[in-house]
C-alpha cells in the first residue's frame, strides 16, 4: 500500500513532487522513491507489505525506460509472474510491482484486465512519452487527477495536488447537489471543480497533451447472464470454496494480516475461513460503543472466543466522535451525510497501534449478496403495485424496519409507510431509491441563495442518467438496485470515507475478499433466490456458513453501522458543544455562503427544544451535512497546502531511498 503522485509538464520540479509525496507519508510512511525527467516526475510513499526489502518504487525495465508507481496490493502476482516467466520475462524482485510492470510490457494498455486485485496504479513509459493509469474494478483505491495547461497531474488524495500552485481550488456545488441527493458524489465528480477521479474499472492514457479514459471491465448484471444449473448442497459448497480463495488471495502478505470483527454474518465468516487458513493465529479489532443502540459487543465477544483470536477493541463516546472529527474531515477530503467514519478512524489508529498494516473487512457483501434492506423493500413495493389499495401488504414493511424508532410508534409507522405509496408505480430507472434520494433531498432548503441560483436547471438524476451503462435498462429491478448501490454509496462513501480514508489516514490497508472480481463474476452468476429469497437476505451466505458459525450469528438481520450523530455534538440540554459554536455560527455560515443562516439557525433551535432520541434521520443528517461542510470549507479553502507540505517535508528528508532519472539510476 503506498500513497503515489506525479507530475507531466514541460516544467517539471523535483521539489515538487517531494511536497506531493510529504502530503501523503500517512499513506506511505516507509519511505519515498521518486522518478523525473524532462517530461515527467512521478513517486510513491510506500507502506511496506510485500517484498519488505526488493519492493522499493519506482519500479523499472532493464532498459531503464519505463517505470512504475502504484498503490494497493495485486494478488495474483504468484501466479502472473509464472505465466511472464514462460513468456521470457524475468524478474529482479519478489515484489507485485514488479509483476505489474512487466504485465504492461506484455500486454499493453489492457493489462489491468489481468490483475486481480485493489489498486491504482501509474506507468510513464518514456519511449512513448506516454502516461498511463488504472483503477481497480470496485474503486478500492483511490486515484485524482487535474487536467490545465501545460499541466496534467495525479495523485492518491486530492491535498497532494493542491501544493501545486498552478491548481486552483473552487467548490463544485453539484457534487454538493448529489451528496444531498444520493449521500456522496457520483461518476468522476469531487468536491472540487476541474479536479477528477478516475473511475474504477478504468484505464487512461495521456499522451501528446490528450487524455483518453476507457473501461477494462464492466459490471455483470446477474439477469443478463446464462446461469449455471447447481443443486443447492453444491453451489453451497462451491460458496464457501470461492469465498475461502478471495479470502486466501488476501493474506498473501510479508507482513501480519489482522481482521475487523464487527459482530455481524460478513466479517464473521470472513474470520471463519481467515482462522482456517492462518491456524487459529489471527487478530481481530472491534468498535463497541458506550450507547447500546450502536453497540455489537456480545455478538464479537462470541466470534473472537468462538475462533480464539487475539482480540482487541475500543469504546467509542459522542465525545469521541466530536474530538476526532476535524481529523475525519481531513482525510475524507468530503463533506459527509454521517459520522460512521469517525470510530473507523480511532479503529484504525488502535490497529496501526498493535504494529498491523493489514486487516480484513466484510464489506461488500451486502452490495454482492443482497444484503440490504433496501432490496427486501424493493420486493415489497413491488409485491403492494400489484394490489396498491391492499392494508395488509404494506405493513410488510414493518417487519424489515422494526428496529427503527419511528416504525415502532403506529402513528409514525402509518406516515412512514404512506411516504412509499407515492413512488409504487414510478417509471424512473431509479424506481428502487427514488423514496430515499427525494426524502434526502428536501434538505436542500439549507442551501443558501447563492447556491440555489448557480445549481438553477441543474438535476443530479439527469446527470446520474449519464453514467448508467448499457444493459442497465434491460437488467431487472433487483439488478438496478444493486447497481446503484455501487456506483454510489460503495465507490463514494462506503470504500472511501469510511474505508480508504479512515484506515490509511493511520497507515493501514483494508482487504475486502467479497470485492474479489472474480467472486463477484460468479455470485452475479447464482439465481436470485440464491440470494434473496422471499424477504431472507444473503441467503447463500447464511446457508453455507451454518456448519461453521453460531445460528445466532447466521439468523442475525443485518444490523447497520451507525454511530451517535447530533447527539456527538449536543449536549443533553441542548447545549451545543464548542465545535458546534466554532463552525455553525453566523459569521462562519455566511462566510463560506454554502447555507442560510436562517434556516441552520432553525435546524440548531429544534435540537435544542427536542429530544434528541425523537430526532429523524433527515435532521441527523441536515446536521452532519452541514458541520461537516463548514469544517472542510475552512480546512480546504482557508488552508496554504504548499507551506504545510514544506514544514512536513523537513522532518520526511531522510526517507528519500529511490531517485531515479535527473542523472541517477538505481534500478529496484
Amino acid at each position: 500500500m503506498c500513497g503515489i503522485a506525479g507530475i507531466i509538464s514541460s516544467k517539471t520540479d523535483l521539489h515538487d513532487l517531494d511536497l506531493m509525496l510529504a502530503q501523503l507519508d500517512h499513506r506511505g510512511p516507509d519511505g519515498f522513491g521518486t522518478y523525473k525527467d524532462s517530461q515527467a516526475a512521478i513517486g510513491s510513499s510506500r507502506l511496506a507489505i510485500v517484498d519488505i526489502q526488493g519492493g522499493n518504487q519506482p519500479v523499472t525495465n532493464t532498459s531503464e525506460d519505463v517505470f512504475l508507481v502504484f498503490n494497493g496490493e495485486v494478488y495474483n502476482y504468484v501466479e502472473l509472474r509464472e505465466e511472464l516467466k514462460k513468456k521470457g520475462h524475468t524478474f529482479r524482485t519478489r515484489s507485485d510491482a514488479e509483476v505489474i510492470l512487466h504485465c504492461y510490457l506484455e500486454y499493453g494498455n489492457s493489462f489491468g484486465a489481468y490483475l486481480n486485485g485493489q489498486f491504482s496504479i501509474a506507468i510513464w513509459d518514456q519511449r512513448r512519452h506516454r502516461l498511463v493509469l488504472v483503477r481497480d474494478r470496485m474503486g478500492v483505491r483511490p486515484l485524482f487527477f487535474y487536467q490545465g495547461n501545460d499541466l496534467f497531474a495525479f495523485a492518491s488524495e486530492i491535498k497532494s495536488l493542491f501544493v501545486l500552485p498552478r491548481i486552483p481550488r473552487e467548490l463544485n456545488l453539484k457534487a454538493l447537489d448529489q451528496l444531498f441527493t444520493f449521500w456522496t458524489p457520483i461518476g468522476n465528480h469531487t468536491f472540487f471543480k476541474n479536479i477528477e477521479e478516475l473511475l474504477p474499472g478504468h484505464t487512461l492514457i495521456f499522451e501528446n497533451e490528450k487524455k483518453t479514459i476507457v473501461p477494462y471491465w464492466a459490471w455483470p448484471f446477474p439477469s443478463l447472464q446464462n446461469k449455471p444449473d447447481r443443486s443447492t448442497r453444491g453451489t453451497e459448497e462451491e460458496f464457501v470454496a470461492r469465498l475461502q480463495k478471495a479470502v486466501d488471495f488476501r493474506l498473501r502478505s510479508d507482513v501480519e494480516v489482522g481482521a475487523y470483527l464487527s459482530g455481524g454474518i460478513d466479517s464473521s465468516a470472513i474470520i471463519a475461513l481467515a482462522s482456517r487458513s492462518l491456524k487459529g493465529n489471527l487478530k481481530t479489532f472491534s468498535v463497541s460503543f458506550e450507547d447500546e443502540t450502536y453497540d455489537e459487543q456480545k455478538s464479537q465477544k462470541l466470534i473472537s472466543g468462538l475462533f480464539k483470536t487475539r482480540h482487541a477493541d475500543i469504546t467509542c463516546s459522542g465525545g469521541d466522535i466530536a474530538e476526532s472529527f476535524q481529523e475525519v474531515i481531513e482525510h475524507t477530503e468530503a463533506p459527509i451525510f454521517r459520522t460512521a467514519p469517525a470510530p473507523l478512524f480511532l479503529l484504525s489508529k488502535l490497529v496501526h497501534e498493535k504494529g498491523i498494516k493489514v486487516v480484513l473487512s466484510g464489506e461488500g457483501a451486502d452490495e454482492i449478496l443482497l444484503g440490504y434492506d433496501l432490496f427486501r423493500e424493493l420486493k415489497i413495493r413491488k409485491f403492494w403495485a400489484r394490489q396498491p389499495e391492499s392494508e395488509w401488504r404494506p405493513l410488510l414493511l414493518k417487519k424489515i424496519y422494526a428496529y427503527l424508532p419511528h416504525f415502532q410508534n403506529p402513528r409514525y409507522a402509518n406516515l412512514a409507510i404512506q411516504s412509499f405509496k407515492a413512488n409504487l408505480h414510478d417509471a424512473s430507472p431509479f424506481y428502487s431509491h427514488l423514496v430515499r434520494w427525494n426524502n434526502q433531498a428536501l434538505n436542500k432548503i439549507y442551501f443558501s441563495g447563492d447556491a440555489h441560483q448557480m445549481l438553477q436547471g441543474y438535476n443530479a438524476m439527469s446527470e446520474l442518467k449519464s453514467f448508467l451503462p448499457e444493459g442497465y435498462d434491460k437488467a431487472d429491478t433487483v439488478d438496478q438496485a444493486q447497481y446503484l448501490e455501487l456506483i454510489t454509496l460503495l465507490k463514494g462513501y462506503l470504500l472511501s470515507s469510511q474505508g480508504d480514508r479512515m484506515a490509511m489516514a493511520h497507515s493501514v490497508e483494508t482487504r475486502f475478499p467479497f470485492l474479489d472480481h472474480e467472486f463477484i463474476e460468479y455470485a452475479n452468476a447464482l439465481p436470485v433466490q440464491a440470494k434473496l429469497k422471499g424477504l431472507r437476505d444473503k441467503r447463500i451466505l447464511r446457508n453455507s456458513m451454518k456448519n461453521i458459525l453460531p445460528d445466532s450469528i447466521c439468523s442475525r438481520p443485518k444490523f447497520a453501522f451507525q454511530a451517535p450523530e447530533i447527539r456527538a455534538f449536543m449536549g443533553r440540554g441542548g447545549e451545543c458543544s464548542s465545535m458546534v459554536l466554532n463552525f455553525m455560527n453566523r459569521e462562519a455560515i455566511q462566510k463560506s455562503r454554502i447555507y442560510d443562516w436562517d434556516m441552520v439557525e432553525t435546524l440548531l433551535k429544534k435540537i435544542r427544544k427536542s429530544s434528541l432520541d425523537r430526532l429523524g434521520m433527515r435532521d441527523n443528517s441536515a446536521f452532519v451535512q452541514i458541520l461537516s461542510t463548514q469544517i472542510f470549507y475552512a480546512q480546504f479553502f482557508e488552508q496554504d497546502f504548499r507551506r504545510l507540505a514544506e514544514e512536513k517535508l523537513k522532518t520526511l528528508k531522510t526517507k528519500f531511498f529511490v531517485r531515479l532519472g535527473a542523472g541517477k539510476t538505481v534500478p529496484c
